[in-house]
């Protein structure tokens, strides 16, 4: 008897527990700022529905492609590995967070307005 209060606090928790978004609906452009080994600069990415995103970050002078892709963990978790390293995914409010595992390098992207 003593268990049922506790199944049915971590069933309330496990409700509660924030979840990841579904990769497909991250497709879609995006712009935003990015940090790389060659430093901080605007970039901009096409996400498809399966996580795979080609893009662009515009320094001084040259573009340099950008390329990877975006994984659900079976945790629920998002990843990315691609052209800029690997590290977590996150959407927090509008915004597409990519943070490195480096702990240097990532990109902060909203989803583009216009051309």
């Amino acid at each position: 008897m003593r268990l049922a209060p506790k199944v049915l606090l971590g069933v309330a928790l496990a409700g509660c527990a924030p979840t990841s978004p579904h990769v497909g609906s991250l497709a879609g452009e995006w712009q935003g700022r990015i940090a790389t080994a060659r430093g901080h600069t605007a970039a901009r990415l096409t996400v498809t529905p399966d996580g795979r995103f080609e893009g662009t970050a515009f320094f001084a002078g040259t573009d340099r492609p950008l390329y990877g892709a975006i994984v659900a963990l079976p945790d629920g978790r998002l990843r990315y590995i691609g052209s800029e390293g690997e590290g977590a995914v996150s959407v927090k409010g509008e915004a597409l967070r990519l943070r490195g595992d480096d702990g240097a390098t990532g990109g902060v992207f909203r989803r583009a307005t216009g051309p």
